[in-house]
């Protein structure tokens, strides 16, 4: 038994008639008969009466009609949920996430996807940026992180850039260098320096960035200090416990307490690449849509961040 058959018995049964039928369907009416016979010799079970009077369902016919309907209604939603899934409209999709970096433009990309694609369920899993090609790679997520010119990519995983961010000096509204429209790095090397460790990472690479630039350009300060969890290291920067370097599109750029200032020193050092990472063996036209998005996201943000500390 095949679809096709189905749909040639609920045509004549909903007719009750085989020359309808058959023009309903656009085949012949002896081909639509033979059909509907071999259909009954498979079921072993007589699904019309046939006689002068016309065509009518037999009490088995009539019970075979409720099923074939549905079966025909579950197999057309399977095949468009199937359309929905190649166009990147249905489905599911698991997104790396660190809230240092992804927290100032990741809620609106959730909000303006699910709007736009209210079929695709996304899971957000934290995961350190160190962890997140590995688990790209895996297959534990579909979509992962990583700064730009980080450690090599593993084989079977891809890169695309997602926004280009400035470093800003970040410092609590209370302390004297949020007067300044822009804080310079030798004066920052005098202050007691924050970086933040997230809880699963054994070293802080937002500590290493800080000391490659200060080392880059030859500034000797302090040793800077690990701060361990999102909050505490917001906590030390908005009571004036510490000052450290963001990119402006991270999620301290609208807390109140934290001013982000422009730095007046200039050069390529001092702007952080974000790339969206997914793996080579999956096409997920999902995983397309979502970066795709991310990009126009992440890139207003950059726009507002800047608007608003510039």
């Amino acid at each position: 038994m095949e679809l096709r058959h189905l749909r040639y018995f609920v045509a004549v049964a909903e007719e009750l008639n085989f020359r309808r039928a058959s023009q309903r369907l656009y085949i012949s009416s002896p081909a639509l008969s033979k059909q509907i016979k071999d259909l009954e010799s498979e079921l072993v079970v007589q699904l019309f009466n046939r006689d002068t009077g016309g065509v009518r369902l037999t009490e088995a016919g009539a019970t075979f009609l409720t099923g074939a309907r549905r079966t025909l209604a579950q197999s057309k939603h399977a095949m468009d949920l199937t359309r929905e899934a190649a166009k990147g409209r249905h489905g599911g999709l698991a997104v790396g996430y660190v809230e240092p970096i992804l927290m100032g433009f990741m809620p609106e990309c959730l909000v303006a996807f699910h709007r736009r694609f209210p079929g695709v369920e996304v899971t957000l899993i934290e995961l350190p940026l160190r962890e997140q090609m590995a688990a790209v790679a895996s297959g534990a997520v579909q979509i992962g992180f990583t700064l730009t010119g980080g450690a090599g990519l593993p084989a079977g995983v891809q890169h695309g850039r997602i926004a280009d961010s400035p470093l800003r000096a970040v410092v609590g509204r209370e302390h004297r260098f949020a007067k300044l429209k822009q804080v310079a790095l030798a004066d920052l090397v005098g202050e007691r320096l924050v970086s933040l460790r997230l809880k699963a990472e054994a070293i802080s690479p937002h500590r290493e960035l800080m000391q490659q630039i200060f080392s880059g350009r030859g500034l000797k300060g302090r040793m800077i200090k690990e701060i361990e969890g999102t909050e505490a290291f917001r906590a030390n920067l908005a009571s004036g416990l510490g000052v450290s370097l963001v990119p402006a599109i991270g999620g301290l750029a609208h807390h109140r307490r934290i001013s982000m200032k422009p730095l007046a020193d200039t050069g390529p050092d001092l702007t952080v690449g974000l790339d969206a990472l997914w793996s080579d063996h999956s096409t997920s036209r999902i995983a397309e849509n979502f970066v795709a998005l991310l990009r126009k996201v992440a890139g207003a943000e950059k726009l507002c961040s800047e608007a608003a500390n510039g």
